[in-house]
Protein backbone atom coordinates (compact mmCIF):
# COMPACT_ATOMS: atom_id res chain seq x y z
CA UNK A 1 0.00 0.00 0.00
CA UNK A 2 1.48 3.52 -1.06
CA UNK A 3 2.14 6.21 1.48
CA UNK A 4 -0.77 8.46 0.93
CA UNK A 5 0.14 11.07 3.51
CA UNK A 6 1.22 14.01 1.93
CA UNK A 7 -2.07 15.07 1.74
CA UNK A 8 -4.08 15.56 4.21
CA UNK A 9 -7.84 13.91 3.41
CA UNK A 10 -5.96 10.48 1.48
CA UNK A 11 -3.86 10.05 4.57
CA UNK A 12 -6.78 9.78 7.45
CA UNK A 13 -8.96 7.79 5.27
CA UNK A 14 -6.31 5.26 4.76
CA UNK A 15 -5.02 5.68 8.43
CA UNK A 16 -8.00 4.36 9.89
CA UNK A 17 -9.13 2.27 6.80
CA UNK A 18 -5.44 0.44 7.85
CA UNK A 19 -6.27 0.34 11.09
CA UNK A 20 -9.36 -2.06 10.82
CA UNK A 21 -7.60 -4.04 8.59
CA UNK A 22 -4.50 -4.93 9.61
CA UNK A 23 -4.38 -6.96 12.82
CA UNK A 24 -3.21 -10.07 11.15
CA UNK A 25 -0.54 -8.62 8.60
CA UNK A 26 1.21 -7.26 11.37
CA UNK A 27 1.65 -10.96 13.10
CA UNK A 28 2.95 -11.72 9.64
CA UNK A 29 5.04 -8.55 9.52
CA UNK A 30 6.27 -8.74 13.19
CA UNK A 31 7.42 -12.45 12.33
CA UNK A 32 9.49 -11.29 9.45
CA UNK A 33 10.78 -8.57 12.01
CA UNK A 34 11.49 -10.87 14.40
CA UNK A 35 13.38 -13.46 11.97
CA UNK A 36 15.44 -10.80 10.74
CA UNK A 37 16.62 -9.06 13.92
CA UNK A 38 17.26 -12.62 15.62
CA UNK A 39 19.50 -13.04 12.86
CA UNK A 40 21.11 -9.75 12.91
CA UNK A 41 21.08 -9.84 17.19
CA UNK A 42 23.46 -13.31 16.33
CA UNK A 43 25.24 -12.08 14.17
CA UNK A 44 25.94 -9.26 16.64
CA UNK A 45 26.41 -11.38 20.52
CA UNK A 46 28.91 -13.18 18.22
CA UNK A 47 31.11 -10.77 17.49
CA UNK A 48 30.65 -9.37 21.43
CA UNK A 49 31.97 -12.72 22.38
CA UNK A 50 34.68 -12.65 19.64
CA UNK A 51 35.61 -9.24 21.28
CA UNK A 52 35.78 -10.43 25.08
CA UNK A 53 38.11 -13.15 24.03
CA UNK A 54 40.70 -11.07 22.61
CA UNK A 55 39.74 -8.25 25.51
CA UNK A 56 40.64 -11.26 27.89
CA UNK A 57 43.97 -12.89 25.85
CA UNK A 58 45.19 -9.36 25.72
CA UNK A 59 44.43 -8.70 29.39
CA UNK A 60 46.89 -11.76 29.88
CA UNK A 61 49.56 -10.91 27.87
CA UNK A 62 49.61 -7.39 29.32
CA UNK A 63 50.82 -9.01 32.64
CA UNK A 64 52.78 -11.45 31.21
CA UNK A 65 54.42 -9.19 28.67
CA UNK A 66 56.36 -6.67 30.47
CA UNK A 67 56.59 -2.79 28.96
CA UNK A 68 56.00 -4.07 25.62
CA UNK A 69 52.79 -5.17 26.06
CA UNK A 70 51.29 -2.23 28.17
CA UNK A 71 52.55 0.08 24.87
CA UNK A 72 50.62 -2.87 23.01
CA UNK A 73 47.35 -2.10 24.78
CA UNK A 74 47.96 1.43 24.80
CA UNK A 75 48.38 1.69 21.04
CA UNK A 76 44.95 -0.48 20.89
CA UNK A 77 42.57 1.49 23.23
CA UNK A 78 43.69 5.01 21.62
CA UNK A 79 43.05 3.91 18.03
CA UNK A 80 39.47 1.72 19.68
CA UNK A 81 39.17 5.15 21.02
CA UNK A 82 39.35 7.35 17.47
CA UNK A 83 37.47 4.82 15.52
CA UNK A 84 34.66 5.09 17.87
CA UNK A 85 34.70 8.72 18.01
CA UNK A 86 34.38 8.69 14.35
CA UNK A 87 31.48 6.53 14.18
CA UNK A 88 29.50 9.01 16.72
CA UNK A 89 30.69 11.83 14.46
CA UNK A 90 28.99 10.07 11.62
CA UNK A 91 26.19 8.94 13.59
CA UNK A 92 25.00 10.42 16.46
CA UNK A 93 22.44 8.50 17.23
CA UNK A 94 24.23 5.64 17.98
CA UNK A 95 25.27 7.27 21.42
CA UNK A 96 24.68 5.07 24.89
CA UNK A 97 22.27 2.41 24.82
CA UNK A 98 20.26 3.66 22.12
CA UNK A 99 16.71 3.21 23.90
CA UNK A 100 16.20 6.38 24.14
CA UNK A 101 16.42 7.56 20.91
CA UNK A 102 13.90 4.90 20.28
CA UNK A 103 11.64 6.28 22.18
CA UNK A 104 11.95 9.73 20.68
CA UNK A 105 11.57 7.77 17.21
CA UNK A 106 8.14 6.47 18.53
CA UNK A 107 6.94 9.83 19.85
CA UNK A 108 8.28 11.92 16.50
CA UNK A 109 11.57 13.55 18.02
CA UNK A 110 13.73 11.75 15.82
CA UNK A 111 14.22 10.30 12.88
CA UNK A 112 16.72 8.23 12.43
CA UNK A 113 18.54 6.50 9.40
CA UNK A 114 17.70 3.22 9.84
CA UNK A 115 20.93 1.54 8.07
CA UNK A 116 23.41 3.64 9.19
CA UNK A 117 22.12 2.74 12.67
CA UNK A 118 22.70 -0.38 12.23
CA UNK A 119 26.08 -0.42 10.56
CA UNK A 120 27.85 1.94 13.27
CA UNK A 121 25.96 0.69 16.51
CA UNK A 122 26.94 -2.91 15.61
CA UNK A 123 30.82 -1.31 14.85
CA UNK A 124 30.80 1.04 17.88
CA UNK A 125 29.79 -1.88 20.47
CA UNK A 126 32.06 -3.97 19.65
CA UNK A 127 34.57 -2.05 19.61
CA UNK A 128 33.93 -0.25 23.19
CA UNK A 129 32.95 -3.52 24.44
CA UNK A 130 36.01 -5.51 23.26
CA UNK A 131 38.08 -2.31 24.35
CA UNK A 132 36.97 -3.15 28.19
CA UNK A 133 33.88 -0.25 28.52
CA UNK A 134 31.19 -1.85 30.98
CA UNK A 135 28.58 -1.45 28.74
CA UNK A 136 26.17 -4.03 27.65
CA UNK A 137 24.83 -5.81 24.43
CA UNK A 138 20.88 -5.32 25.33
CA UNK A 139 19.80 -1.29 24.76
CA UNK A 140 22.20 -2.01 21.04
CA UNK A 141 20.06 -4.74 20.78
CA UNK A 142 16.82 -2.72 21.00
CA UNK A 143 17.71 -0.04 18.83
CA UNK A 144 18.90 -2.29 16.47
CA UNK A 145 15.37 -4.59 16.48
CA UNK A 146 13.48 -1.16 16.00
CA UNK A 147 16.10 0.05 12.90
CA UNK A 148 14.83 -3.35 11.34
CA UNK A 149 11.55 -2.93 11.68
CA UNK A 150 11.53 0.68 10.70
CA UNK A 151 13.73 -0.75 8.11
CA UNK A 152 10.84 -2.96 6.75
CA UNK A 153 8.05 -0.33 6.88
CA UNK A 154 10.21 2.17 4.75
CA UNK A 155 10.72 -0.81 1.84
CA UNK A 156 6.87 -1.64 2.52
CA UNK A 157 5.69 2.42 2.12
CA UNK A 158 3.75 1.64 5.26
CA UNK A 159 1.51 4.40 6.93
CA UNK A 160 3.29 5.76 10.16
CA UNK A 161 0.71 4.13 12.40
CA UNK A 162 1.94 0.87 11.11
CA UNK A 163 5.85 1.99 11.29
CA UNK A 164 5.62 3.20 14.79
CA UNK A 165 4.11 -0.21 15.65
CA UNK A 166 6.88 -2.14 13.61
CA UNK A 167 9.58 -0.36 15.12
CA UNK A 168 7.97 -1.33 18.72
CA UNK A 169 7.78 -5.19 18.17
CA UNK A 170 11.33 -4.85 16.54
CA UNK A 171 12.71 -3.56 19.74
CA UNK A 172 10.91 -6.20 21.75
CA UNK A 173 12.43 -8.69 19.67
CA UNK A 174 15.52 -7.55 20.11
CA UNK A 175 15.41 -7.44 23.87
CA UNK A 176 14.13 -11.52 23.23
CA UNK A 177 17.15 -12.01 20.91
CA UNK A 178 19.88 -10.38 23.38
CA UNK A 179 19.19 -12.24 26.78
CA UNK A 180 16.54 -15.15 24.98
CA UNK A 181 13.47 -13.74 27.14
CA UNK A 182 10.63 -13.44 24.50
CA UNK A 183 8.04 -12.35 26.91
CA UNK A 184 10.25 -9.76 28.58
CA UNK A 185 10.74 -8.40 25.28
CA UNK A 186 6.82 -8.07 24.66
CA UNK A 187 6.50 -6.62 28.07
CA UNK A 188 9.15 -4.52 27.78
CA UNK A 189 7.53 -2.98 24.59
CA UNK A 190 4.43 -2.28 26.64
CA UNK A 191 6.10 -1.17 29.96
CA UNK A 192 8.37 1.02 28.61
CA UNK A 193 8.04 1.72 24.96
CA UNK A 194 4.54 2.05 24.13
CA UNK A 195 3.89 3.02 27.89
CA UNK A 196 -0.38 1.53 26.94
CA UNK A 197 -1.70 -1.97 26.47
CA UNK A 198 -2.43 -2.81 23.14
CA UNK A 199 -3.49 -6.22 21.76
CA UNK A 200 -2.09 -5.04 18.42
CA UNK A 201 1.20 -4.05 20.11
CA UNK A 202 0.67 -7.17 22.11
CA UNK A 203 0.39 -9.87 19.71
CA UNK A 204 2.43 -8.02 17.37
CA UNK A 205 5.98 -7.47 19.55
CA UNK A 206 5.30 -11.11 20.85
CA UNK A 207 5.30 -12.72 17.64
CA UNK A 208 8.46 -10.91 16.89
CA UNK A 209 9.68 -11.81 20.21
CA UNK A 210 9.07 -15.12 19.72
CA UNK A 211 10.55 -15.03 16.32
CA UNK A 212 13.95 -13.21 17.47
CA UNK A 213 14.39 -16.12 20.07
CA UNK A 214 14.02 -18.83 17.92
CA UNK A 215 16.39 -18.00 15.79
CA UNK A 216 19.51 -16.95 18.72
CA UNK A 217 18.48 -20.47 20.35
CA UNK A 218 18.99 -22.42 17.05
CA UNK A 219 22.36 -20.28 16.43
CA UNK A 220 23.91 -19.88 19.90
CA UNK A 221 21.55 -22.53 22.06
CA UNK A 222 18.84 -22.62 24.15
CA UNK A 223 21.36 -22.17 27.65
CA UNK A 224 19.95 -19.41 29.80
CA UNK A 225 22.21 -16.36 30.31
CA UNK A 226 22.54 -16.65 33.85
CA UNK A 227 23.31 -20.31 33.81
CA UNK A 228 22.58 -21.49 37.38
CA UNK A 229 20.78 -23.22 40.02
CA UNK A 230 18.69 -21.80 43.04
CA UNK A 231 18.94 -24.42 45.21
CA UNK A 232 18.02 -23.12 48.04
CA UNK A 233 14.83 -20.84 48.24
CA UNK A 234 14.69 -18.41 50.27
CA UNK A 235 12.38 -18.98 53.65
CA UNK A 236 9.55 -17.05 54.54
CA UNK A 237 11.00 -16.55 57.82
CA UNK A 238 13.51 -14.44 55.91
CA UNK A 239 11.61 -12.19 54.10
CA UNK A 240 12.12 -9.08 56.43
CA UNK A 241 15.67 -8.86 54.29
CA UNK A 242 13.96 -9.02 51.34
CA UNK A 243 11.95 -5.39 52.45
CA UNK A 244 15.37 -4.06 53.86
CA UNK A 245 17.02 -5.04 50.66
CA UNK A 246 14.10 -3.65 48.18
CA UNK A 247 15.02 -0.31 50.94
CA UNK A 248 18.78 -0.52 49.83
CA UNK A 249 18.24 -1.17 46.22
CA UNK A 250 15.71 1.90 45.81
CA UNK A 251 18.33 4.01 47.29
CA UNK A 252 21.39 2.85 45.70
CA UNK A 253 19.33 3.25 42.42
CA UNK A 254 17.92 6.96 42.99
CA UNK A 255 22.01 7.48 43.47
CA UNK A 256 23.21 5.10 40.31
CA UNK A 257 20.82 7.51 38.10
CA UNK A 258 22.12 10.64 40.01
CA UNK A 259 25.57 9.49 39.05
CA UNK A 260 25.06 8.82 35.27
CA UNK A 261 24.11 12.36 34.93
CA UNK A 262 27.06 13.95 37.17
CA UNK A 263 29.32 11.67 34.58
CA UNK A 264 28.08 13.01 31.64
CA UNK A 265 28.66 16.34 32.96
CA UNK A 266 31.99 15.32 33.89
CA UNK A 267 32.81 13.88 30.47
CA UNK A 268 31.39 16.77 28.48
CA UNK A 269 33.45 19.01 30.11
CA UNK A 270 36.79 16.62 29.46
CA UNK A 271 35.91 16.72 25.97
CA UNK A 272 35.50 20.62 25.96
CA UNK A 273 39.02 20.87 27.88
CA UNK A 274 40.98 18.06 25.33
CA UNK A 275 39.15 20.19 22.46
CA UNK A 276 40.15 23.31 23.43
CA UNK A 277 43.39 22.31 23.98
CA UNK A 278 44.09 20.61 20.83
CA UNK A 279 42.49 23.61 18.95
CA UNK A 280 45.28 25.74 20.77
CA UNK A 281 47.67 23.92 19.47
CA UNK A 282 46.97 23.81 16.41
CA UNK A 283 46.92 27.51 15.85
CA UNK A 284 42.92 27.30 15.67
CA UNK A 285 40.22 29.56 17.76
CA UNK A 286 37.94 27.33 19.57
CA UNK A 287 34.26 28.02 18.73
CA UNK A 288 30.73 26.75 19.23
CA UNK A 289 28.53 27.79 16.23
CA UNK A 290 24.81 26.96 17.28
CA UNK A 291 22.83 28.33 14.79
CA UNK A 292 21.91 24.72 12.90
CA UNK A 293 23.30 25.64 9.70
CA UNK A 294 26.73 24.27 10.00
CA UNK A 295 26.77 20.36 9.87
CA UNK A 296 30.41 20.71 11.74
CA UNK A 297 30.91 22.35 14.79
CA UNK A 298 34.58 23.13 14.50
CA UNK A 299 36.20 21.53 18.05
CA UNK A 300 33.51 18.84 18.35
CA UNK A 301 34.95 16.39 16.83
CA UNK A 302 38.12 16.38 19.33
CA UNK A 303 35.41 16.77 21.76
CA UNK A 304 33.61 13.22 21.31
CA UNK A 305 37.75 12.15 20.88
CA UNK A 306 38.67 13.49 24.28
CA UNK A 307 35.68 11.69 26.01
CA UNK A 308 36.72 8.41 24.43
CA UNK A 309 40.15 8.37 25.26
CA UNK A 310 39.38 9.45 28.90
CA UNK A 311 36.84 6.28 29.07
CA UNK A 312 39.43 4.01 28.03
CA UNK A 313 42.32 5.59 29.57
CA UNK A 314 40.19 4.27 32.45
CA UNK A 315 40.21 0.79 31.36
CA UNK A 316 43.61 1.23 30.69
CA UNK A 317 44.18 1.48 34.05
CA UNK A 318 42.33 -1.55 35.22
CA UNK A 319 43.44 -3.97 32.56
CA UNK A 320 46.56 -3.43 35.21
CA UNK A 321 44.61 -2.57 38.65
CA UNK A 322 41.19 -4.93 38.21
CA UNK A 323 40.25 -6.60 35.26
CA UNK A 324 37.28 -8.27 36.65
CA UNK A 325 35.87 -4.53 36.14
CA UNK A 326 36.17 -4.79 32.47
CA UNK A 327 33.60 -5.39 30.54
CA UNK A 328 30.09 -6.02 30.97
CA UNK A 329 30.55 -8.42 33.95
CA UNK A 330 28.27 -10.90 33.29
CA UNK A 331 30.58 -13.91 34.08
CA UNK A 332 30.71 -12.44 37.51
CA UNK A 333 26.70 -13.58 38.48
CA UNK A 334 27.81 -16.85 38.62
CA UNK A 335 30.92 -16.50 40.52
CA UNK A 336 29.02 -14.18 43.16
CA UNK A 337 26.29 -17.30 43.34
CA UNK A 338 28.53 -19.45 43.69
CA UNK A 339 29.79 -17.61 46.91
CA UNK A 340 33.59 -17.23 44.90
CA UNK A 341 33.77 -13.70 46.61
CA UNK A 342 34.45 -12.53 50.67
CA UNK A 343 33.18 -9.54 51.89
CA UNK A 344 35.57 -6.94 51.38
CA UNK A 345 36.50 -8.83 47.64
CA UNK A 346 32.83 -7.93 47.18
CA UNK A 347 32.98 -3.92 48.64
CA UNK A 348 35.98 -3.34 46.59
CA UNK A 349 34.24 -4.76 43.04
CA UNK A 350 30.97 -3.05 44.05
CA UNK A 351 32.60 0.13 44.45
CA UNK A 352 35.23 -0.04 41.58
CA UNK A 353 32.13 -1.88 38.90
CA UNK A 354 29.60 1.09 39.78
CA UNK A 355 32.48 3.96 39.36
CA UNK A 356 33.68 2.29 35.81
CA UNK A 357 30.15 1.24 34.51
CA UNK A 358 28.58 4.67 35.14
CA UNK A 359 31.87 6.26 33.60
CA UNK A 360 31.16 4.07 30.58
CA UNK A 361 28.27 4.78 30.00
CA UNK A 362 28.56 8.99 30.96
CA UNK A 363 31.68 8.89 27.80
CA UNK A 364 28.53 8.62 25.20
CA UNK A 365 29.92 5.33 24.32
CA UNK A 366 28.17 2.96 22.10
CA UNK A 367 26.56 0.26 24.25
CA UNK A 368 23.91 -0.48 26.72
CA UNK A 369 22.93 -0.33 30.71
CA UNK A 370 20.78 -3.04 31.17
CA UNK A 371 23.52 -6.15 31.90
CA UNK A 372 26.32 -3.75 33.92
CA UNK A 373 23.00 -2.56 36.36
CA UNK A 374 22.17 -5.99 36.24
CA UNK A 375 25.53 -7.32 37.65
CA UNK A 376 25.97 -4.54 39.83
CA UNK A 377 22.81 -5.48 41.55
CA UNK A 378 24.17 -9.10 41.62
CA UNK A 379 27.11 -7.78 43.72
CA UNK A 380 24.62 -5.96 45.79
CA UNK A 381 22.58 -8.80 46.69
CA UNK A 382 26.33 -10.81 47.73
CA UNK A 383 27.31 -7.99 49.47
CA UNK A 384 23.76 -7.88 51.32
CA UNK A 385 23.88 -11.62 51.93
CA UNK A 386 27.36 -11.83 52.96
CA UNK A 387 26.93 -8.95 55.62
CA UNK A 388 23.90 -11.00 56.91
CA UNK A 389 26.36 -14.18 57.23
CA UNK A 390 27.72 -12.08 59.57
CA UNK A 391 24.85 -12.00 62.01
CA UNK A 392 24.92 -15.67 61.59
CA UNK A 393 22.25 -16.51 58.33
CA UNK A 394 22.69 -19.90 56.49
CA UNK A 395 25.21 -18.26 52.82
CA UNK A 396 23.52 -20.69 51.06
CA UNK A 397 21.11 -18.50 50.21
CA UNK A 398 23.17 -16.12 48.45
CA UNK A 399 21.86 -17.28 45.24
CA UNK A 400 18.51 -16.02 46.32
CA UNK A 401 19.59 -12.62 47.01
CA UNK A 402 21.97 -11.93 43.90
CA UNK A 403 18.92 -12.94 41.62
CA UNK A 404 16.47 -11.07 43.55
CA UNK A 405 18.79 -8.00 43.58
CA UNK A 406 19.05 -7.66 40.13
CA UNK A 407 15.50 -7.38 40.00
CA UNK A 408 14.78 -4.88 42.30
CA UNK A 409 18.03 -3.07 40.97
CA UNK A 410 16.59 -2.48 37.66
CA UNK A 411 12.93 -1.85 39.09
CA UNK A 412 14.70 1.36 40.76
CA UNK A 413 16.75 2.40 37.87
CA UNK A 414 14.39 1.65 34.59
CA UNK A 415 10.93 1.85 36.97
CA UNK A 416 9.96 -1.06 34.44
CA UNK A 417 9.50 -3.89 37.70
CA UNK A 418 7.38 -6.04 35.87
CA UNK A 419 9.85 -6.05 32.93
CA UNK A 420 12.27 -6.66 35.31
CA UNK A 421 11.14 -9.41 37.46
CA UNK A 422 9.92 -11.34 33.98
CA UNK A 423 13.23 -10.46 32.36
CA UNK A 424 15.28 -11.86 35.09
CA UNK A 425 13.20 -15.06 35.75
CA UNK A 426 13.59 -16.20 32.13
CA UNK A 427 17.29 -14.95 32.00
CA UNK A 428 17.59 -17.58 34.73
CA UNK A 429 15.43 -20.24 33.77
CA UNK A 430 14.27 -20.24 37.97
CA UNK A 431 10.36 -20.26 39.39
CA UNK A 432 11.09 -20.28 42.89
CA UNK A 433 12.11 -16.88 43.83
CA UNK A 434 9.03 -15.35 42.07
CA UNK A 435 7.38 -14.12 45.23
CA UNK A 436 10.92 -12.37 46.52
CA UNK A 437 11.51 -11.24 42.81
CA UNK A 438 7.93 -8.87 43.08
CA UNK A 439 8.39 -8.05 46.72
CA UNK A 440 11.85 -6.49 46.32
CA UNK A 441 11.33 -4.63 42.99
CA UNK A 442 8.07 -3.30 44.64
CA UNK A 443 10.02 -1.85 47.39
CA UNK A 444 13.14 -0.70 45.24
CA UNK A 445 10.14 1.11 43.05
CA UNK A 446 8.89 3.00 45.61
CA UNK A 447 11.66 3.97 47.92
CA UNK A 448 13.20 5.32 43.89
CA UNK A 449 9.67 7.25 42.90
CA UNK A 450 9.64 8.64 46.57
CA UNK A 451 13.12 9.75 46.02
CA UNK A 452 12.14 11.91 43.36
CA UNK A 453 14.57 10.71 40.60
CA UNK A 454 13.26 10.42 37.10
CA UNK A 455 13.51 6.64 35.15
CA UNK A 456 17.10 5.99 33.61
CA UNK A 457 15.62 6.47 30.48
CA UNK A 458 13.59 9.03 31.08
CA UNK A 459 16.73 11.07 31.86
CA UNK A 460 18.35 10.27 29.02
CA UNK A 461 16.12 10.98 26.59
CA UNK A 462 15.60 14.40 27.91
CA UNK A 463 19.17 14.75 27.93
CA UNK A 464 19.38 13.76 24.27
CA UNK A 465 16.83 16.19 22.93
CA UNK A 466 18.65 18.87 24.46
CA UNK A 467 21.94 17.81 22.45
CA UNK A 468 22.65 19.56 19.66
CA UNK A 469 24.41 17.38 16.92
CA UNK A 470 21.89 14.09 17.40
CA UNK A 471 19.23 17.20 16.93
CA UNK A 472 20.48 18.77 14.17
CA UNK A 473 20.83 15.40 12.61
CA UNK A 474 17.16 13.87 12.99
CA UNK A 475 15.43 17.42 12.52
CA UNK A 476 16.77 17.35 9.01
CA UNK A 477 15.71 14.41 8.29
CA UNK A 478 12.25 14.86 9.63
CA UNK A 479 11.60 18.26 8.60
CA UNK A 480 9.50 16.78 5.05
CA UNK A 481 7.64 14.49 7.31
CA UNK A 482 6.19 16.46 9.89
CA UNK A 483 2.50 16.13 8.37
CA UNK A 484 2.53 12.44 8.48
CA UNK A 485 -0.91 11.08 10.34
CA UNK A 486 -0.56 8.55 12.89
CA UNK A 487 -3.21 7.05 15.55
CA UNK A 488 -2.92 6.36 19.17
CA UNK A 489 -4.35 4.34 21.39
CA UNK A 490 -5.06 5.68 24.61
CA UNK A 491 -7.45 4.10 27.62
CA UNK A 492 -9.28 6.10 30.11
CA UNK A 493 -8.12 5.08 33.38
CA UNK A 494 -10.30 5.24 36.79
CA UNK A 495 -9.83 8.22 38.68
CA UNK A 496 -8.10 9.96 36.08
CA UNK A 497 -9.04 13.36 34.93
CA UNK A 498 -10.76 12.51 31.72
CA UNK A 499 -12.82 9.94 33.82
CA UNK A 500 -16.45 11.90 33.54
CA UNK A 501 -15.17 15.00 31.22
CA UNK A 502 -16.20 15.69 27.99
CA UNK A 503 -14.15 15.10 24.50
CA UNK A 504 -13.78 19.50 24.73
CA UNK A 505 -12.37 18.98 28.00
CA UNK A 506 -9.40 17.15 26.84
CA UNK A 507 -6.94 19.96 25.77
CA UNK A 508 -5.70 18.34 22.47
CA UNK A 509 -3.59 20.14 19.97
CA UNK A 510 -5.08 21.77 17.27
CA UNK A 511 -5.79 19.05 14.16
CA UNK A 512 -6.02 16.12 16.60
CA UNK A 513 -8.96 14.29 16.39
CA UNK A 514 -10.70 11.43 18.84
CA UNK A 515 -11.91 9.56 16.01
CA UNK A 516 -13.56 6.46 18.09
CA UNK A 517 -14.33 5.86 21.43
CA UNK A 518 -14.94 2.12 22.18
CA UNK A 519 -17.33 1.39 25.27
CA UNK A 520 -17.94 -2.08 26.50
CA UNK A 521 -17.17 -3.33 22.93
CA UNK A 522 -19.87 -0.58 21.15
CA UNK A 523 -18.12 2.20 18.69
CA UNK A 524 -19.21 5.74 19.62
CA UNK A 525 -18.27 8.45 17.07
CA UNK A 526 -17.48 11.25 19.19
CA UNK A 527 -18.51 15.17 19.59
CA UNK A 528 -16.86 17.59 21.75
CA UNK A 529 -19.88 16.79 24.04
CA UNK A 530 -19.35 13.12 24.17
CA UNK A 531 -18.58 12.32 28.25
CA UNK A 532 -15.54 9.76 28.63
CA UNK A 533 -16.13 7.03 31.30
CA UNK A 534 -13.18 4.78 32.69
CA UNK A 535 -12.25 1.74 30.66
CA UNK A 536 -13.68 3.59 27.45
CA UNK A 537 -10.98 2.72 24.31
CA UNK A 538 -9.56 5.59 22.36
CA UNK A 539 -8.23 6.33 18.86
CA UNK A 540 -6.70 9.41 18.64
CA UNK A 541 -5.45 11.06 14.97
CA UNK A 542 -2.60 13.35 14.78
CA UNK A 543 0.53 14.37 12.92
CA UNK A 544 3.61 13.07 13.82
CA UNK A 545 5.05 16.92 14.92
CA UNK A 546 2.19 17.04 17.48
CA UNK A 547 3.13 13.22 19.16
CA UNK A 548 5.43 14.01 21.85
CA UNK A 549 2.51 16.33 22.78
CA UNK A 550 0.00 14.47 22.72
CA UNK A 551 1.59 11.57 24.46
CA UNK A 552 2.53 13.58 27.39
CA UNK A 553 -1.48 14.97 27.53
CA UNK A 554 -2.77 11.66 27.11
CA UNK A 555 -0.31 10.33 30.15
CA UNK A 556 -1.14 13.65 32.47
CA UNK A 557 -5.22 13.42 31.44
CA UNK A 558 -5.45 9.68 31.35
CA UNK A 559 -2.85 7.59 33.48
CA UNK A 560 -2.77 9.95 36.17
CA UNK A 561 -5.33 9.23 38.98
CA UNK A 562 -6.51 12.37 40.60
CA UNK A 563 -9.52 11.18 42.24
CA UNK A 564 -10.97 8.21 44.62
CA UNK A 565 -13.51 6.88 42.81
CA UNK A 566 -16.81 7.08 44.19
CA UNK A 567 -18.53 3.60 45.91
CA UNK A 568 -21.91 2.70 44.58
Amino acid sequence: MKNTEKSGGPSVAANLDRRKKFKYVLIAEGTLIGFITGALISVFRLMLTGADKLRNMLTGYVHEGGVPAALLCAAILIVIAVIVSGLLGREPDIAGSGIPQVEAELRGQKDMNWWRVIVCKITGCALAIGGGLALGREGPSIQLGSMVGKGVARAGHRLLTEERLLITCGAGAGLSAAFGAPLAGAIFSLEELHRNFSAEVLLTTMAASAAGDFVVANVLGLTPVFGFDIEHALPLRYYWALILLGLVLGVFGGFYNRTIAWMQDRFDHIGKAFSSFVCKMLGRRYSIINDGLHPTIPGERFERTGRMLAAFAFAYILFFAYPDALGSGSGLVGRISHGEFALGALALLLVIKFVFSTASFGSGSPGGIFLPLLVLGAVTGGFFSRLLGLAGMDQSYITAFVVTAMAGYFAAIVRAPVTGVVLITEMTGDFTTLLPLVLTSLIAYLVAELLGTKPIYTQLLERSLGKSPAGRASEGRRASLRDRKTVIDAEVDVGSHMDGRSVAEFGLPLGTLIVSVVREGIEIIPDGHTILRAGDELEILTRENDLADVESIIDSACRVVEKVPEEN
